[in-house]
């Protein structure tokens, strides 16, 4: 990029200065910590102002790529232009980075997670890393394990190829020289052509251009880069989505273990994790449901948990809730266990039968569920739109279950979408009291049996036809020995009714390797199947297998 370009370009005039500020934070902080304690004042607000740029930067992009080459700084992939009253922070930063070896950082979205002790404890290894004979190695040790996941250190090794990639982007043909070494354009009277024949050669390059096959070739060229634009964009939201599923696992974990020692847990996190649900499922929301066939057997709560909040958003999202409404409906089913939480761990993983005594203690939790949710420090408000659905989700739609009440009141729709996406993910989850657990699709043909009395049949209908005759995750067995597991379909069938399979190799060691996409169409209603026999269906875990991890 040359020198009139801009860092952020087609941002505005503030978010083209966000650049020059993160290193101006970034900067503060190293030099900060250096020479104060935590507890110090100016660290504290050098800590406060890297989170609020930082968090600016984060709210465009899913991670923060911080890069040194060609002698400047490059973020997300667009050079930084500083003032010029900056030379001399640009200097000090690039020799630091130089210093120790360092070609960039990456910055994830759990920065704003990340206490004021990690951040320091990060800026003082930075500082540290300077002085060591081999900086990088040293400080790879330093970082190693899950000390500090919200920063990575990139690899001079993935680097290699950024110095010719960046001196493209600066070019002579593209950059704007300094003042002092502009002269003259110096033309070579050997090269020079004259008027005459540098108006044929225009006309020569004219028709080409417009010739049949120079715009096949240009289209074939703009198809594949279009291609590759869905392709980089899928990635993203599928690592995007990724982190979502692990920070929300992570918040929910933090909020429980602070909740059991007796301590206030606020729901600022969980909120903001349940905002990124929402926003990826109405963009699409295969990849969340994929996600959602992730199962933990060791820690079932807190999977489970997250599993009922992207099913219900995803059919909330399909009967046409609000915004609003989703972010509700995925904090209700985040937090729809809690209760869990005072019931003993003897009761929660006793293998088998649960005596009397126990069952009316395990039931207990929907209505404990009530209680933790209002001790969370949050606005009263906040606190009453998600209270309903956890003490809902077991009553059934006829208010058969539990907890006894004399309510003739019909459930609220958000506790009855929540009701189905709870009996979903557990009957299809492998428990230790459990000595059997079933595929998804007959997971769905059991629910069906309930439609009416335990769940709402408009809202069992839907959630239905959104998983599909076979779900995500479902493997399948067909006639000739082979077996797929049931996948998204690829993006340009977005929105299809067909059955797409992933194909499995059995590799004779409990592992399963990728072989290729199969479609097998749509329901045939005559022939009462698809276009392939399929013998079978089995839930994944009896092989083994953790469907997300063959999906993404």
């Amino acid at each position: 990029m040359g020198e009139n370009g801009s860092a952020m370009n087609g941002t505005g005039g503030d978010n083209r200065m966000l650049g020059q500020q993160f290193i101006q934070v970034m900067n503060n902080l190293l030099s900060t910590a250096s020479i104060h304690q935590d507890n110090n004042k100016l660290l504290i607000q050098c800590v406060e102002r890297f989170l609020e740029v930082t968090g600016k930067l984060l709210a465009e992009d899913d991670e923060i790529t911080l890069l040194v080459a060609v002698g400047g700084f490059y973020l997300q992939q667009e050079k930084i232009i500083f003032k010029r009253n900056a030379a001399g922070l640009v200097r000090k930063m690039l020799t630091f980075f130089e210093d120790r070896q360092l070609d960039g950082l990456k910055i994830y979205q759990n920065v704003t997670y990340a206490s004021l002790q990690e951040i320091t404890a990060f800026a003082r290894i930075l500082n540290k890393c300077g002085r060591q004979e081999n900086p990088f190695h040293w400080l790879s040790i330093e970082m190693a394990g899950d000390r500090f996941p919200w920063i990575e250190v990139i690899d001079p090794s993935q680097t290699e190829s950024l110095e010719s990639f960046f001196a493209d982007a600066v070019s002579p043909s593209t950059a704007t020289p300094p003042s002092s070494a502009r002269q003259p354009k110096q033309v070579d009277s050997k090269s020079a052509v004259t008027g005459k024949e540098e108006s044929e050669a225009a006309c020569e390059i004219k028709r080409r251009m417009h010739s049949p096959a120079d715009k096949e070739h240009q289209g074939q060229k703009s198809r594949i880069a279009q291609e590759r634009v869905r392709e980089n964009k899928r990635e993203r939201t599928q690592k995007k989505a990724m982190r979502t599923y692990g920070y929300a696992m992570n918040s929910l974990q933090t909020l429980s273990q602070k909740l059991s020692a007796g301590r206030y847990a606020g729901i600022g996190k969980a909120v903001h994790m349940v905002q990124n649900m929402v926003d990826l499922i109405m963009d699409d929301d295969n990849i969340l449901l994929g996600l959602s066939t992730i199962r933990d057997y060791d820690d079932y709560t807190f999977t489970h948990s997250v599993n009922v909040a992207i099913l219900s958003v995803c059919l909330g999202n399909r009967i046409g809730l609000s915004r609003a409404l989703l972010g509700r409906l995925g904090l209700s089913g985040l937090f729809h266990d809690l209760g869990k939480i005072d019931v003993p761990i003897k009761i929660l993983n006793k293998p088998g039968r649960l005596a009397d005594e126990e069952l009316a203690e395990l039931q207990k939790h929907s209505l404990n569920s009530v209680r933790r949710i209002i001790r969370l420090r949050a606005s009263y408000d906040k606190k009453a739109e998600i209270l309903l659905p956890p003490f809902e989700h077991h009553l059934k739609y006829d208010l058969s279950g539990y907890p006894k009440t004399p309510r003739k009141r019909p459930l609220t729709l958000l506790g009855r979408i929540v009701a189905i996406a709870d009996v979903y993910d557990a009957i299809t989850s492998q428990r230790i009291y459990r000595s059997r657990f079933l595929s998804p699709d007959q997971a769905l043909g059991l629910m069906l049996k309930g439609s009416g009395t335990d769940f709402d049949p408009l809202l069992l209908k839907v959630f239905i036809n959104m998983l599909g005759v076979y779900p995500l995750g479902t493997i399948l067995k067909f006639d000739n020995e082979e077996m797929g597991m049931v996948t998204a379909p690829p993006d340009k069938e977005k929105g299809s009714s067909e059955l797409w399979v992933l194909l499995l190799q059995d590799n004779g060691d409990s592992t399963y390797t990728k072989r290729y996409l199969m479609n097998l169409g749509s329901w045939d209603k005559e022939r009462g199947g698809f276009n392939r026999p399929i013998l079978e269906s089995c839930h994944p875990s009896e092989l083994g297998i953790q469907p997300a991890e063959l999906i993404f």
